[in-house]
C-alpha cells in the first residue's frame, strides 16, 4: 500500500509539471541569449584567446562577430545608432572616436557596473568614456608612446647601442636632432619617418600630448595654434627642410620597407607598433631594435604620450544589456584574459592589475634581450588626461591640411596652424 501511494505521488507530480510546461511554456533548458559584436580583426584575434573560457563561465550565452576595418565600423555604427537599427549589441571604439557615439547618446550608461573597477585602470582612459560622471565604455587597451630605435644603425654612427645609453643620449629633443644630423652623416639612415603632402597629424600629436596640449583645452577652446604648438612643428620641420626625415605615407609599403630594410634609425610610436613590427612589418629584424622613453622638451615634461588605444561599450540597441556587460567585464577587467591578449598580440592592458603578471618583465628576443614591456609598464602612468572628444575627427582632417602647407614650403608653421585654429573653430563652433 506504502509503495503504491509513492508512485501515485510521482504520478501527480509528474501530471502537475507537464501542466505547467504545457501551459506557461516554462523550461528547464537555461535560457539563451546571442549577442553581436562589431569590432576589426586584431581585435577578435585578442578575444579569441579567452572566448572558450568565456563560454565555460557563460554557458548561456553567445557571441556572433562581424569583422570590419575601423572606418566601416564607424560610419555602419553611426548609421544604425541614427536610424534607431541595426547596431551591434556590442561594439569596439577607438578612444579616439569614443566622444562622438557617447554625445550621440548611441552608448548605454554603465556607470553602475563600471564603477568598482574604476581605479583599476589607467585613469587618463576614462576621459573619452565618461560624460557628466557616467560612463559609457570600458576602456581595454592603452597607447603608450615611447622611443623604437634600431641598434645597428647607433652602433654604425659610432653609439653604443644598449637602452641606458640611448635614454642618455637622447634625454632631449635636442639632443635628439643633433644624432640625426650624425647618423645621417655616418649611416645615410634617415632619423624617422614622417611624410609631407600625406601627413596624419599623429607624430605631431604625440609631442603635443607630451607637453599637455591638444586641439582644445580642458575648457574646450581651440589650442592648436597655441605657440608651444609652432615651436613643435617647427621642430618637425627642422628634419624635413634637413632631410633627416624620410618622406613616406604611413601604413604604406615604402613606409614598411624603411623599417625593415633599417632605412630609419627610430620610430616614435606606441606600444602597438612592438606587435605590429615582429609580428608581420618586420619579423625577421630579431635583436636589432630597443625602446627607451620619449626625449623631453623640458625638465617638467613627461617621457610619454599617448596614441590609440580601445575600448569596448553596449549600444543602447541592445535589449540583453546585463549579459553583454558579462561579455565586457570578462575581457576587459578580468586580469588572465587581459594577459592573454598581452601575449599573443602585444596588446597592451589599460587594466592595471595585469602589469604583476609575469610578461612584464620577460626578456624579449626581438628586442635584443631587453624587457620592453616594462619600459610602457612604467610610462603608462605618467600620461596626461587628454581628452579626445567629439571634434577630434574633424579637427585632424583639418590640421593635416595645414602641416602639408607648411611642410611643402607654403606656409610658415605660424600660419598654418593660425589657419588650422581659424578653421576647426568655424567647422566646430568653438571659441
Amino acid at each position: 500500500m506504502k509503495q503504491f501511494r509513492a508512485y501515485l505521488v510521482c504520478f501527480v507530480l509528474l501530471v502537475v509539471t507537464f501542466n505547467i510546461v504545457l501551459f506557461t511554456g516554462f523550461s528547464f533548458a537555461q535560457k539563451k541569449t546571442t549577442l553581436t559584436v562589431w569590432c576589426w580583426q586584431y581585435q577578435k584575434g585578442c578575444i579569441d584567446t579567452v572566448l572558450q573560457d568565456f563560454y565555460k563561465a557563460n554557458p548561456g550565452i553567445e557571441i556572433q562577430f562581424r569583422i570590419l576595418n575601423p572606418g566601416d565600423l564607424y560610419q555602419n555604427l553611426l548609421l544604425a545608432l541614427s536610424a534607431g537599427e541595426g547596431a551591434p549589441d556590442i561594439t569596439a571604439v577607438e578612444s579616439s572616436h569614443l566622444a562622438r557615439y557617447v554625445e550621440m547618446e548611441g552608448l548605454a550608461d554603465i556607470t553602475d557596473n563600471a564603477k568598482r573597477y574604476y581605479h583599476m585602470f589607467n585613469r587618463y582612459k576614462w576621459a573619452d568614456a565618461t560624460k557628466d560622471g557616467k560612463i559609457y565604455a570600458m576602456p581595454w587597451d592603452s597607447g603608450p608612446v615611447a622611443l623604437y630605435y634600431r641598434r645597428d644603425i647607433f652602433e654604425k654612427a659610432g653609439y653604443k647601442s644598449d637602452p641606458d645609453s640611448i635614454a642618455k643620449l637622447l634625454n632631449t629633443w635636442e639632443d635628439y636632432y643633433k644624432v640625426a644630423k650624425v647618423i645621417k652623416d655616418k649611416t645615410g639612415a634617415y632619423m624617422f619617418s614622417h611624410a609631407k603632402a600625406n601627413n596624419d597629424g599623429r607624430t605631431f600629436e604625440m609631442l603635443l600630448w607630451q607637453q599637455r596640449l591638444w586641439y582644445f583645452d580642458k575648457n574646450g577652446k581651440v589650442t592648436i595654434d597655441h605657440p608651444l604648438a609652432v615651436k613643435t612643428l617647427e621642430y618637425l620641420g627642422r628634419f624635413w627642410k634637413e632631410n633627416l626625415t624620410e618622406d613616406t605615407q604611413p601604413w604604406t609599403p615604402g613606409w614598411y620597407a624603411g623599417i625593415k630594410d633599417g632605412k630609419v634609425a627610430t620610430i616614435i610610436g606606441a606600444v602597438w607598433m612592438g606587435g605590429f613590427m615582429y609580428g608581420w612589418i618586420a619579423p625577421d629584424a630579431v635583436g636589432k631594435w630597443g625602446v627607451v622613453p620619449l626625449p623631453v622638451w623640458r625638465a617638467t615634461d613627461v617621457r610619454t604620450a599617448n596614441d590609440g588605444g580601445s575600448n569596448l561599450a553596449i549600444t543602447v540597441q541592445c535589449k540583453d544589456k546585463e549579459s553583454a556587460w558579462k561579455f565586457i567585464e570578462f575581457i576587459t577587467a578580468r586580469k588572465e584574459s587581459q594577459v592573454a591578449a598581452w601575449r599573443k598580440d602585444d596588446s597592451f592592458p589599460s587594466f592595471e592589475p595585469a602589469y604583476s603578471d609575469p610578461i612584464a618583465t620577460e626578456p624579449s628576443p626581438y628586442f635584443g634581450g631587453q624587457a620592453y614591456r616594462k619600459v610602457f609598464v612604467d610610462l603608462v602612468k605618467q600620461i596626461p588626461p587628454i581628452a579626445y572628444t567629439k571634434d577630434y575627427t574633424e579637427a585632424n582632417s583639418i590640421l593635416t591640411a595645414e602641416i602639408a602647407t607648411y611642410a611643402t614650403g607654403k606656409k610658415t608653421a605660424s600660419q598654418a596652424l593660425k589657419d588650422a585654429a581659424t578653421r576647426i573653430r568655424q567647422r566646430t563652433k568653438r571659441p
